[in-house]
């Protein structure tokens, strides 16, 4: 395994690392509450078309962002798009902005691909997904004229786009992305629709050339969201897993200017929007949306979700004190995760660390781990202790 400065920056900063194997190697307790969210949602209830809101909430260095990222690596292996929002870089107030914000990171050559592989499997040639290939098996395998050939393209895409459960505008992206990969291999029309579907605004001809005369606004928005994740779904895909992590920058201020980073209105149409996406889960398909942040994002009564009464309405079920961490809750207490995996937690993290960084050629320092009574700066400063250790060899 390969250690870089950039892991070795970021376990420094109390953040997961970058790499995804030093990710994997070094998370520790999946039996607490990452091995219940894959078996209970990633592997069947989304799999299988339901959708979820979670929400994470905890102090300061108690794993939030890590547990964030395992979940999204884990989703990745089990072919789910993800996404990784940071509130403190995405200004989250409506619908339209929430779906932008997704779409920008989504694979989208994968998505075109996976489309137009689902039509030439029905043509009986699943493994190509491009226009010369196809067409030339077609005309040379089977003894087809280029226009009997496009015919056969063109059916065969009828045939996969009919029963398809989106409206004219996402069938008609659909359509024009697959025929011009697979019949004419106008990539700058993919392009086109591509900008389209990203919610950008086309122009008078650029919309009369695709079909695409829709466009993305606040009462469709609900709509544009659903219909893409179905047709990531219908491309092969097994849904769409979003994190939207650091929600307590609503209450924060800036540390130069004082004001807060939020307006009163912009923390009431995030809330909004958070509401309603809970509202809507039983109309998503194949959605997983994770919410994370310190405790002021929800207790803050001016400017954390308590602040917003249709919203707390809806959380407050999932914040009834127990004795016990709950793996199954709506509502993640990640400072319960950590004392849940025992006092004994701070010290295999650091035994884990050293084994690793050993391994990738570090030569470790013997140094004692310094006595932990906060567990909220736990992760942070067990990660601190071992690295400021390491020296390289």
């Amino acid at each position: 395994m390969q250690i870089d400065e950039l892991d070795i920056e970021a376990l420094l900063s109390g953040q997961p690392p970058v790499s995804q194997d030093l990710l994997t190697g070094m998370t520790l307790g999946h039996d607490r509450w990452l091995d219940y969210l894959h078996e209970h949602y990633l592997a069947n209830y989304i799999a299988d078309g339901g959708s979820k809101v979670k929400v994470l909430v905890g102090g300061e260095g108690t794993g939030k962002t890590h547990l964030l990222r395992c979940v999204l690596q884990d989703a990745q292996a089990r072919d789910y798009q993800t996404v990784y929002l940071s509130a403190r870089e995405y200004r989250l107030n409506d619908l339209p902005g929430f779906y932008r914000a997704i779409v920008q990171q989504l694979d989208k050559e994968r998505l075109v691909s996976g489309l137009c592989q689902l039509v030439t499997k029905k043509l009986g040639y699943g493994q190509y997904d491009d226009s010369d290939r196809i067409l030339s098996l077609l005309i040379e395998d089977q003894g087809l004229t280029r226009d009997l050939a496009v015919y056969e393209i063109k059916r065969a895409i009828g045939l996969t786009l009919r029963d398809v459960d989106f409206g004219s505008s996402f069938r008609a992206f659909a359509y024009s992305v697959i025929s011009n990969r697979l019949i004419s291999g106008n990539e700058d029309s993919i392009r086109l629709a591509l900008r389209w579907l990203s919610g950008e605004k086309l122009e008078r001809h650029q919309k009369q050339s695709t079909l695409l005369y829709e466009r993305l606004q606040k009462p469709n928005a609900r709509y544009w969201l659903n219909s893409l994740i179905r047709l990531l779904h219908l491309a092969g895909m097994t849904g769409l897993v979003v994190a939207i992590d650091d929600l307590e920058v609503m209450t924060e201020r800036h540390p130069e200017t004082r004001r807060f980073r939020y307006t009163a209105n912009a923390i009431k149409d995030t809330c909004e929007l958070f509401r309603q996406i809970i509202d809507d889960v039983e109309l998503l398909d194949h959605f997983l949306l994770l919410l994370a942040g310190r405790r002021e994002m929800i207790e803050d009564d001016r400017r954390g979700f308590k602040s917003y009464e249709a919203l707390w309405m809806r959380l407050q079920t999932g914040l009834l004190p127990i004795h016990k961490f709950n793996p199954l809750s709506d509502i993640v207490d990640t400072d319960s995760h950590v004392v849940a995996n025992g006092k004994a937690f701070p010290e295999q993290v650091q035994m884990r660390l050293r084994r690793l960084f050993q391994e990738a050629g570090f030569e470790v320092v013997d140094r004692e781990l310094p006595a932990l009574d906060n567990y909220s700066q736990l992760r942070a400063n067990v990660i601190g202790a071992t690295l400021m250790a390491l020296s390289d060899g």
